[in-house]
């Protein structure tokens, strides 16, 4: 982050802007408060005029000082390249070219994991209730690609790129039958909303999107049998990682694309998916560890609110 010392955060505003991909989420905020205001959602088109839409902003709202952008990609010194998209942001640029006090870049599942102290247990869907036994979290989801953050203590937030890994894949694909895609490399071609797609296609033969697939499931067997294929290969995916990450506080899943998904997730058959082929002692661990989906939408905004609230607090 860029940031002047002598700035004062209480008593002005931030925006916070959430460019994931396939949209972009917008919303102002009052630093200190736990509110939205205005949140809003558009195309990732609208990148194309992006300094036209953010001096717009600030031109609309002269009490915006600060910005926190939340970016699907990694970060790496003080700038962003976006994983799925030609679009690269800078920090020192920005601060160069707008008049904000300061700027702060995180990964779109940083944010997220920045958010996930907000979230009480009404908040969420529990898939397992386990029995929690360290100080480490787990937060991801699929979307577009596949994001995850490991959460240390309710402070420390580690984005990962795990989506862009590639074990357990050829096992995976053999177990559901997909062993004639070729487009399937990495973690993310099948944990996210094209790997449904990519499932359904080897089923159907044709092509739906991931939406489609979803409305079709109840009068469409294919799509049914995709999304079920689909949740199989997620908790495999997540016992992988649960089993690198040791996530004892627990396991939380957010997005859109989970939260369509979980109307048909039987909870039982997921756990037992996620803890199939292991020995006992691992699967004892892996049954301690919580699971449970986040109902909350817009997180990335959420968790760069919660962000930029705990970094004020840090200045006093």
């Amino acid at each position: 982050m860029v940031i002047n010392p002598q700035v004062e955060f209480l008593n002005s505003k931030v925006l916070l802007i959430d460019i994931g991909g396939t949209n972009i989420r917008t919303a102002v905020a009052e630093i200190g408060s736990n509110e939205l205001i205005n949140p809003t959602k558009q195309n990732l088109k609208s990148l194309d005029t992006f300094d036209e839409m953010l001096q717009n902003f600030l031109n609309e709202n002269s009490s915006i000082r600060h910005l926190v952008f939340s970016i699907a990609g990694p970060k790496l010194h003080q700038s962003i390249s976006m994983t799925n998209r030609e679009f690269r942001i800078d920090e020192t640029e920005i601060l160069k070219e707008f008049s904000v006090d300061s700027c702060h870049l995180l990964n779109d599942w940083e944010a997220i994991g920045h958010g996930l102290s907000l979230f009480a247990k009404d908040d969420m869907h529990f898939i397992n209730t386990g029995d929690p036994f360290n100080d480490t979290a787990l937060i991801l989801g699929p979307g577009t690609g596949l994001g995850a953050a490991q959460v240390v203590n309710d402070s420390i937030v580690l984005p990962t790129e795990i989506g862009n890994s590639l074990f357990t894949i050829p096992n995976l694909l053999l177990d559901i039958g997909l062993t004639s895609k070729t487009d399937i490399n990495i973690i993310e071609d099948l944990i996210s909303g094209g790997g449904l797609v990519k499932i359904y296609s080897h089923l159907a033969k044709t092509n739906k999107s991931s939406e489609e697939i979803l409305n079709a499931c109840h009068s469409d067997e294919l799509a049914k049998k995709s999304v079920e294929l689909f949740l199989k290969s997620f908790s495999q995916i997540l016992s992988e990682l649960a089993l690198a990450f040791m996530p004892g506080k627990g396991i939380y899943l957010a997005g859109g694309l989970i939260r369509s998904l979980y109307k048909f997730l039987d909870a039982d058959d997921f756990i037992k998916n996620f803890v199939i082929n292991r020995k006992s002692m691992h699967k004892e661990v892996l049954l301690q560890m919580p699971i449970a989906l986040i109902k909350q939408e817009m997180t990335c905004l959420h968790g760069s609110l919660n962000f930029i609230n705990k970094f004020s607090q840090t200045l006093d």
